[in-house]
């Protein structure tokens, strides 16, 4: 054991990392003593801007093989430990004095194991699944790396063990954004395909394979390969919780859940420890209507406590997951009270997590509490007003407060000015608050190179509309070339023109006579929706002649739970049974709808 502080040699591989790489080292260059980047072929100046650092630069010609290029890198380090990163990793600074504690007292036969927390989707700390990879080991003690995608650490001279460590470090490769990302493992799978026809009974590769397949969301192949990598299946291989895992997940993307449920139960017999399992298991139990047996998964969750690093994958199962997850049920059950406590209990365990806030603010509507009392009990969530305004905003309006939610972006526009994408928020807060000339006058605050152009001059069409001067919007009609319109935007302007056809009592074109085209539903129900809202009976019956210019089975349920939203129960319980009846189309929500009482 060694208790005197170890020099570090960084070592990471890059191409066209120019974007990443300046992240990654300022994110860690006050805890190494050495960066080391080998160049696979980059043609940006992600060089240049690692030599800005001080970083020592080489080059590797690329030969399809990322573990001779990690060893490659092995080769200029100079210092006694190695740490590994990838270029879009970040260290996470709240761990950096652990990582200090730990370089005192390292044990050279030791691998140490730090948690990798991948962002998918958006960079939102709710996206991120959990590895547990190898980043820091002794140097020049026999250490190199095999696999030609996925490389694994190995030691040929020396017996050596693992050891998980508590700290973080971010990944960014798998963010939404990342056109790179995709391909990169379009290139990966190439590549893999070639190593299972090499090495056919490597598991292992078919396990990455289904990665793979699993990052560019081809669920159907991500599966195939799970199940080779399946076969024969040993629970003591180092990847057999994360095949487990995947296969449970990717089942349960592709709704076969009964499937999902039996590998989840194979999974526990083997890893009894693995929260996420039961996490799952919850999840798709609430999908099937059992909400006593899921409740008793997300307890388990709870009561489990701190996954074992070995069985963290996702992110907050052992925790506000599981709790969340609990309120959603009792929603649903309506039991308010005790989905609350949920809410809380969440919000307590992730502050900066607001989305139980949208339950809360539903919870108190429906408890019927005085609007003073409901913005209160709203306010007190939020410390760094004037940002939190908007998310307030967005409560209340989702709630159908208009009027409440157009006084926080009042607030919100005083108090900071209002950015480009929160122009059109503040257009559909008048627009339903009945605030027409006001709408009308704001849509001159948004400018054709905004993102929400379009849609704010159809909103002003709709109040010229209810405001019963056509003449106004029949020019803001005039005023687009449909021609020029992007595809999407095309489709809802020809709702708008037959919108205005109908009231005007014009002739009328049929939209679509394609069953499976949806497409024109949404904006005829946002159409009505907004002529309902406002209280436009006549307008509003009249608007719905334009679900008679599509030929979409789903728009009487869709109907009915416009109803059922606003209100109009006996509408809704009409129009969801005319659906029944006319179509054969009916869902669970529509079941609930059939069971409220009339009023």
């Amino acid at each position: 054991m060694n208790e005197m502080a170890c020099e570090i040699s960084l070592c990471i591989i890059v191409k066209d990392e120019k974007e990443n790489l300046s992240r990654c080292v300022e994110s860690v260059k006050d805890i190494v003593d050495e960066i080391i980047i080998v160049d696979i072929g980059s043609t940006d100046n992600t060089v240049e801007i690692a030599k800005i650092y001080g970083v020592k630069a080489y080059y590797f010609q690329w030969c399809n093989d990322f573990s001779a290029a990690m060893n490659e890198s092995l080769k200029y380090a100079t210092k006694d430990w190695v740490l590994i990163m990838d270029a879009d990793d970040e260290f996470c600074k709240e761990d950096k004095e652990k990582f200090k504690m730990l370089v005192t007292n390292l044990d050279e036969n030791t691998v140490y194991l730090f948690e990798i927390m991948c962002y998918f989707g958006i960079q939102s700390s709710n996206n991120l699944t959990i590895n547990l990879n190898p980043r820091l080991f002794k140097n020049n003690y026999g250490y190199s790396y095999e696999g030609v995608i996925y490389s694994q650490l190995i030691n040929k001279n020396h017996s050596t063990k693992e050891k998980g460590e508590f700290i973080k470090i971010y990944h960014y490769e798998h963010l939404n954004n990342s056109l790179i990302s995709k391909n990169k493992s379009k290139r990966n799978i190439t590549i893999l395909e070639e190593e299972i026809k090499k090495n056919p009974q490597s598991k292992f590769n078919y396990f990455n394979l289904g990665n793979e397949y699993s990052f560019i969301n081809n669920e159907k192949n991500a599966l195939e390969s799970y199940y080779k990598a399946y076969e024969g299946f040993d629970e003591t291989t180092g990847f057999g919780p994360r095949l487990i895992e995947r296969i449970v997940m990717s089942n349960y993307n592709l709704e076969y859940y009964n499937k999902a449920l039996e590998f989840i139960e194979t999974g526990l017999k083997y890893y009894s420890q693995c929260t996420d399992l039961y996490y799952f298991k919850g999840l798709i139990l609430s999908i099937q209507d059992k909400p006593t047996l899921a409740i008793k998964a997300f307890e388990k969750c709870i009561e489990m406590g701190a996954t074992p690093l070995i069985f963290k994958f996702i992110y907050g199962t052992d925790g506000f997951k599981a709790t969340y997850e609990l309120a959603q049920i009792y929603m649903k059950l309506k039991d308010y009270d005790t989905a609350y406590d949920y809410c809380i209990q969440t919000i307590k365990l992730k502050p900066d997590y607001l989305v139980p806030l949208y339950n809360i603010a539903h919870i108190l509507k429906e408890k019927q509490i005085p609007m003073d009392e409901f913005k209160k009990s709203i306010e007190k969530f939020f410390t760094d007003f004037p940002r939190k305004y908007f998310i307030a905003a967005d409560l209340f309006y989702m709630e159908g407060y208009y009027e409440t939610a157009l006084e926080y972006i009042n607030k919100y526009e005083i108090e900071t000015g209002i950015p480009e994408e929160l122009k059109f928020f503040k257009i559909k807060c008048l627009i339903r608050s009945s605030k027409f000339d006001e709408c009308i006058e704001y849509t001159k605050n948004i400018f054709q190179d905004n993102l929400y152009y379009f849609q704010a001059m159809m909103y002003k069409i709709i109040c010229y509309v209810i405001m019963n001067k056509y003449e106004l919007a029949l020019k803001v009609i005039s005023g687009f070339n449909e021609n020029k319109l992007l595809y999407h935007n095309k489709k809802a302007f020809q709702v708008y023109r037959q919108f205005f056809n109908i009231v005007t009592d014009k002739p009328t074109s049929t939209l679509s006579e394609d069953e499976n085209e949806t497409s024109y539903t949404s904006t005829i129900f946002e159409i009505c929706e907004i002529i309902l809202i406002n209280k436009e009976l006549d307008k509003f019956e009249k608007s719905l002649d334009l679900l008679n210019l599509i030929s979409d089975k789903s728009v009487l349920l869709q109907l009915g739970k416009l109803y059922n939203k606003h209100g109009y129960i006996d509408m809704a319980k009409k129009e969801i049974t005319n659906s029944i009846k006319l179509f054969g189309v009916i869902d669970r929500e529509a079941l609930e709808i059939l069971k409220i009482d009339s009023v």
